[in-house]
């Protein structure tokens, strides 16, 4: 929806003129307006989009006494019954904004008010009576807050180079994140990229006063209010998911604002499709992404999906040196050397064309597949399972050797799961369970790594997973790791860098709750992924697009960046002399790195080289965008553009 940021000191005055740099490098998250408000020992500012009570919704909100000021960046889809409970209770509203609930619902809850909200939030509230900050962030990551810490002062905004803007820090490297991009492949909350800059983990609440900074988590995936009470089952499963799932559709589409459907044609974004225009009658537009001459592209399927429904699907279409001409602009987004990000840079211009069609609403089908267990990998893993407690393990090399080849994974890689397979008590020592993507780190790791010309530190340790059934104890990685650092950036970052707000269905509050409480046999059932989701979408979707299977969105890497049209940016990064130019990896090993890439296609060990070519020249694409001389001269607002 929005930008905030801020600068609050416990202590001292603060001076609020950096905070207009602050909004201004943030102003593509919020085009329609800005706003900024000062105290003595606070400083606030606002970039808006306009989507919930477009003529009065101007932020920061105030309590009635003014004493409590809150920003909000997200939408709080039950902000109507809050808002008629608060009033009950003798709270006055000046707006229908839904950011106006936040400041009263703090003056009622305090430090617990989040735990009352449904919707994808980064909020800031600044109480003047207690001279408290208060940070919150939604229970998934959807939307994001960051933060830096010196002394009584705290910096915060929606994007880390709102930080930098503001000069309290200059963007260095931190080894830990460092480390962290070239193993899990993406930052860990709340450590990120740069040195002294945090990342507000999904699901907590920060309080900052004086006193110091405490940090409470509010929510936690598959915790269930009864553990002993019976998992769902059979049909109560599937119409509780639906019934769940309609409401969260209905809930995303804006009264005042026009919206899109994000469809690739897979089942995710179709049955989102299918709910908005056949349960809801919404009026939609779908926009979808037609890859030229690629094996990834899904152009027949989305089109099938329009089609069926009868929506109009716009289409943008993407080449590889189009893809090439976007990587530098999303990782100027992403903030970080996130290498799958940069692989999904189309998506920028989807919601270009989504913004060309007069939208500021999309809905995607992001976190489904953490949700529902949706990947291959969860049903190759069950399959593991039962060969061991069948006692069976000496056929597993066999059995991965079929299932790999059967999903078209690239030749080779079943020796490394195998090679896993041995160590599993290590890894589940280590983190409790074995990690369902535990394979892309440590080859990723296995690959990368040794081109790095320092030591590293360690990755960053995983919190343990929950005492629950063992899928969703592999799930709740998922929920730690990909969703809020690969899966949802995607989203926010390549959504908001035009004004468009992308929504996500299937991480509802309450559809997390029914999942929480659904037996993880109606996720994968009889070899099927998604169980629950393909029976509750039967009866309103082709059935080509229920019975497909899973297929990511992504362009072809090595084809696309790093030869072909990617030859000269490729080589702009990752032959000898520019590796030696940015003196992070070592110019010998990255150079190999890349050849194995480019001449081994199809191939695991190709295929790992791709992900870790990547890796680096994302990074140098990084440290080009966010050179300290460009914030300290100001010469930043080309590289946004």
């Amino acid at each position: 929806m929005c930008a905030l940021c801020g600068i609050a000191d416990f202590t001292e005055p603060v001076d609020p003129r950096p905070v207009a740099a602050m909004c201004a490098i943030q102003r593509h998250r919020g085009p329609d307006d800005h706003t900024t408000w000062h105290d003595r020992h606070i400083a606030l500012g606002f970039q808006r989009l306009s989507i919930v009570d477009v003529a009065h919704g101007a932020q920061p909100v105030a309590d009635e006494t003014g004493r409590v000021r809150a920003l909000l960046n997200g939408e709080i889809y039950n902000h109507r019954r809050l808002r008629r409970e608060l009033a009950a209770r003798g709270h006055r509203f000046r707006s229908d904004s839904d950011a106006e609930v936040i400041p009263h619902l703090y003056e009622e809850y305090g430090e617990r008010f989040a735990d009352h909200l449904d919707g994808d939030f980064g909020i800031a509230i600044w109480d003047a009576a207690r001279r408290r900050l208060t940070l919150a962030r939604d229970r998934v990551g959807v939307k994001p807050l960051f933060y830096h810490r010196r002394g009584s002062r705290i910096t915060f905004a929606s994007e880390i180079k709102g930080i930098f803007a503001a000069g309290v820090c200059a963007p260095e490297i931190d080894p830990q994140g460092l480390s962290d991009c070239l193993f899990y492949g993406h930052t860990i909350a709340p450590g990120t990229f740069w040195r002294d800059v945090r990342d507000l983990e999904p699901g907590t609440v920060l309080t900052a006063d004086a006193d110091g900074v405490r940090i409470r988590r509010y929510f936690s995936i598959f915790q269930r209010p009864d553990p002993d009470a019976p998992l769902l089952t059979g049909r109560a499963a599937v119409e509780a998911f639906d019934e769940a799932f309609t409401a969260a559709v209905a809930k995303r589409v804006p009264d005042e604002v026009e919206a899109g459907i994000a469809l690739s044609g897979g089942l995710d974004s179709s049955a989102i499709a299918a709910v908005a225009a056949r349960r809801c009658d919404a009026p939609l537009t779908t926009l979808s992404v037609r890859l030229d001459g690629a094996i990834h592209d899904e152009t027949e399927m989305s089109r099938l999906v329009a089609e069926s429904l009868r929506v109009p699907n716009h289409e943008a279409e993407m080449t590889g040196a189009r893809a090439c001409e976007l990587l530098p602009k999303s990782m100027w987004h992403f903030e970080s050397p996130f290498w799958y990000g940069g692989v999904a840079s189309p998506f920028l211009d989807l919601t270009a064309l989504a913004r060309d069609r007069g939208l500021k609403v999309a809905m995607s089908g992001d976190g489904s597949d953490e949700l529902l267990a949706g990947y291959d990998f969860y049903r190759l893993m069950r399959l593991s399972s039962r060969l061991e407690t069948m006692r069976l393990d000496f056929l597993q090399p066999m059995v991965w050797r079929q299932a790999t080849k059967w999903i078209g994974a690239p030749s080779g890689i079943d020796r490394h799961i195998v090679d896993l397979a041995t160590r599993r008590g290590q890894y589940t020592d280590k983190y409790g369970q074995m990690p369902p993507w535990v394979y892309l780190w440590s080859a990723l790791s296995g690959t990368a790594r040794p081109a790095v010309l320092t030591d590293l530190p360690e990755p960053s340790a995983l919190p343990r997973p929950p005492e629950h059934t063992t899928l969703h104890r592999q799930m709740h990685f998922e929920f730690h790791t990909r969703l809020p650092h690969w899966v949802l950036p995607i989203s926010d970052r390549l959504g908001m860098a035009h004004g468009i707000e992308v929504r996500v269905p299937f991480l509802d509050r309450d559809v997390l709750d029914v999942c929480a409480e659904i037996d993880p046999g109606m996720l994968v059932r009889l070899g099927t992924e998604k169980y629950v989701l393909k029976r509750a979408m039967a009866p309103l979707l082709p059935k080509p697009i229920v019975r497909r299977r899973k297929k990511p969105f992504m362009t072809p890497v090595g084809a696309w960046y790093l030869s072909g049209p990617g030859a000269d940016l490729a080589a702009d990064h990752l032959s000898r002399d520019a590796v030696r130019r940015y003196g992070l990896f070592d110019p010998e090993v990255t150079e190999r790195i890349w050849r194995t890439a480019v001449d081994q296609p199809g191939t695991w060990a190709g295929s790992t080289a791709e992900w870790a070519s990547m890796a680096i020249l994302c990074t140098h694409l990084v440290v080009d965008q966010f050179s300290a001389e460009r914030f300290a001269s100001g010469a930043i607002a080309g590289a946004a553009s």
